[in-house]
């Protein structure tokens, strides 16, 4: 589903993000990408999401040259792609409901696959008794099972997770967990960059991890290794 092939990436005075990047992932991986401030985890979702361009290298996603893909096509790229990130980035003067909403009015759903589809993924996301309620009503771990639910609402392939639970409780952590852990028994591909290694050492998944722009370990089963 995505493959990274020779991949580097250097930025403004040759500060060299990513080097020589060599990766495989199948669809319904689940994959923990970690690695110090630094490492380049940020720099492989953002090539992904072609907000930059490697230097060097291709990148695939499904059977795709991303490289190639010119800019017009890049929100269509985009659409097969959800994101859910740290900070939830939820907007304030919406309601749970056209939060999640506004994700299929910018790529033209029509209202009635709209008044359809945020109900099941609200649902699914266990917020069916909050579709009114503004974000500021709402807990941490409330407003990021909206920020899961919008990207989940367009049915993508993959989910990428940055830091998803760095500004939860634990126990509030364990519980977005364990969301995203069905979505991905669902079928989804997860890509989860994160620091938490209590997290990574429980899950058991493959384990992707980053030092200074290189890949220094790949296992399946993995776990947060000193090097991260």
């Amino acid at each position: 589903m995505i493959e990274f092939i020779n991949v580097s990436k250097l930025y403004d005075h040759n500060v060299r993000a990513l080097s020589n990047i060599n990766i495989s992932i199948d669809k319904g991986e689940f994959i923990f990408l970690v690695g110090q401030s630094g490492a380049g985890k940020s720099t492989m979702v953002k090539l992904l999401l072609k907000e930059t361009e490697p230097t060097s290298g291709r990148i695939y996603f499904k059977n795709k040259d991303i490289t190639k893909v010119s800019n017009r096509k890049v929100p269509y790229l985009r659409r097969n792609i959800g994101i859910v990130f740290q900070d939830f980035r939820l907007l304030p003067q919406k309601n749970v409901y056209d939060n999640v909403a506004f994700a299929m009015r910018i790529i033209g759903a029509c209202n009635k696959e709209i008044r359809r589809q945020v109900p099941i993924i609200l649902s699914l996301v266990g917020l069916s008794n909050k579709a009114k309620n503004y974000p500021n009503q709402l807990s941490g771990g409330e407003q990021q099972r909206v920020s899961i639910a919008r990207a989940l609402v367009n049915n993508p392939d993959l989910i990428i997770a940055d830091e998803p639970t760095g500004n939860l409780d634990p126990d509030t952590a364990w519980e977005i967990m364990k969301l995203i852990k069905d979505i991905n028994n669902r079928g989804t591909t997860i890509i989860m960059a994160t620091h938490a290694s209590e997290i990574v050492n429980y899950m058991k998944k493959r384990v992707i991890a980053l030092n200074r722009g290189r890949i220094v370990r790949d296992e399946e089963k993995g776990v947060y290794g000193n090097e991260a």
